[in-house]
C-alpha cells in the first residue's frame, strides 16, 4: 500500500516564496550547502514553477511569486518567520552565508540556552537562525539562565 506521506519528507516542509527562483537555488546551494533535487520549469521554458532542495536531512521547496496568491518577503516588506538550522560548525556556515550576500541580524555568539547562535537574512528576504549546540542544559538550568538573562536586560 502506498503511503500518503512520502517517506523522504518530514512532517513539516517549508515552502519559500522568492522573486527569482534560479538565483535563490544558486544561493542556497552555494551559501548554505543545499542540494537541488528537482526543478519544474513552466511551459514557457523560462520560469521555474517549483523546486525542491535538500539541506542536511530536510527538504524545502523554493517557488516563484505568483501575482495575487504568493508574495515574497521582499514584496511584503519582511517576514515574521525564521527558519532554524542546527549545524556542526555555525561559524563556518554563517560566515559563508554572509560572504555570499546575507545580511547579519544577530552575530554568532554563545547564548544562555547552550547554543552558539546567530541570525541572518538571505538576499531573498527570508530569515535564518543558525546554531551549534555547545552545552546540554537541564530544564531547571535553562530556566535559571533565562531568568538571569532577563534580569540583566532589565538593569540596562
Amino acid at each position: 500500500m502506498m503511503s500518503r506521506v512520502p517517506e523522504e519528507f518530514h512532517t513539516i516542509t517549508p515552502q519559500l516564496v522568492v522573486s527569482g527562483v534560479a538565483k535563490a537555488i544558486d544561493w542556497y546551494t552555494k551559501a548554505l550547502g543545499a542540494n537541488e533535487l528537482l526543478r519544474n520549469t513552466a511551459p514557457d521554458g523560462k520560469s521555474i514553477m517549483h523546486s525542491e532542495l535538500l539541506l542536511g536531512d530536510s527538504r524545502f521547496f523554493v517557488v516563484d511569486e505568483f501575482q495575487g496568491s504568493m508574495s515574497s518577503p521582499l514584496r511584503l516588506g519582511g517576514t515574521p518567520v525564521t527558519l532554524h538550522l542546527y549545524v556542526e560548525d555555525v561559524d563556518d556556515l554563517f560566515d559563508r552565508a554572509v560572504a555570499a550576500g546575507a545580511s547579519v541580524i544577530m552575530p554568532v555568539a554563545d547564548q544562555f540556552w547552550g547554543d552558539r547562535y546567530g541570525m541572518l537574512s538571505d538576499p531573498f528576504g527570508h530569515r535564518w537562525s543558525i546554531a551549534s549546540r555547545v552545552e546540554d542544559l537541564s530544564p531547571r538550568a535553562l530556566q535559571k539562565r533565562a531568568a538571569d538573562w532577563a534580569r540583566k536586560r532589565e538593569v540596562k
